[in-house]
């Protein structure tokens, strides 16, 4: 597909900064997505079977966009989150990129192994804090986030980042669009077995599923699988505390209550 990309590109004579400013994307994001080094979404690449006028030969490809394997530095999956209608998630080890304080993502990028040079830990850091503004998007796009309790009993960072974290937890919280319930210590139904997930609901009501372990990472696409992972979600959503219940959980574990 980004051969495809590419030889279309250079037959119209569009620079990649061109095709960039076209489709909301970097110059240097269309030659990740030419490279191979990004997925390619099956809605761009219908922009882009319009934009050169292809008559449908990049758009063949669309039905067979289904999973795509990526290392997270190099997943574009950050440029589909950003425009979601929706998002549902569910932690398991640690807080959600978009729940992070810098404090507490900064000791996460610290604690990396193999240790990564000092800037590009600045790069990463930085990354993850333009991710947050989805928190404050107009339009607001409802968020859910389903927490592990023990994902809170750890403090991360020290007791100082732990509890600005817990406190911006809250604050978030707060936030009309947001809805964040935790899954108890005490619940007693196996749930989670399968561990962290991410959905993505983007325009044209299409739902993509995330991924990630271990210095890999899943854009799942494909319907019957990304159907699984909302029901699993619902189960799991289904057995947490309901927002206020984990709000006072929340508010429990500073001591404020």
């Amino acid at each position: 597909m980004g051969a495809q990309i590419r030889t279309l590109r250079e037959k119209n004579g569009v620079s990649r900064a061109e095709l960039g400013s076209q489709t909301n994307f970097s110059g240097s994001a269309i030659g990740a997505f030419e490279r191979g080094d990004w997925a390619i979404d099956p809605g761009m690449v219908v922009q882009l079977d319009e934009i050169f006028n292809a008559n449908g030969v990049l758009m063949a490809v669309v039905p067979y966009l289904e999973e795509e394997r990526h290392s997270p530095q190099y997943s574009n999956f950050t440029s589909i989150e950003a425009k979601a209608v929706s998002l549902w998630v569910y932690s398991t080890h640690m807080l959600h990129g978009l729940l992070q304080t810098e404090a507490y993502a900064r000791r996460l990028f610290e604690a990396y192994r193999p240790t990564v040079p000092a800037e590009e830990i600045e790069k990463r850091l930085a990354d993850r804090l333009v991710r947050q503004k989805l928190l404050h998007r107009d339009p607001a796009p409802e968020l859910c986030f389903v927490i592990e309790q023990s994902v809170l009993l750890r403090k991360t960072g020290g007791e100082s980042v732990w509890r600005d974290q817990i406190r911006h937890l809250l604050e978030v919280g707060r936030l009309p669009h947001v809805c964040i319930q935790v899954v108890p210590l005490d619940c007693e139904e196996p749930v989670g077995s399968d561990g962290s997930m991410t959905l993505v609901e983007v325009p044209q009501y299409r739902m993509v599923g995330y991924v990630e372990v271990q210095e890999h990472s899943w854009l799942i696409q494909k319907p019957e699988a990304v159907s699984g992972m909302v029901q699993r979600h619902a189960s799991i959503r289904g057995l947490a505390l309901t927002p206020r219940e984990s709000t006072h959980l929340i508010e429990q574990l500073l001591g404020e209550r």
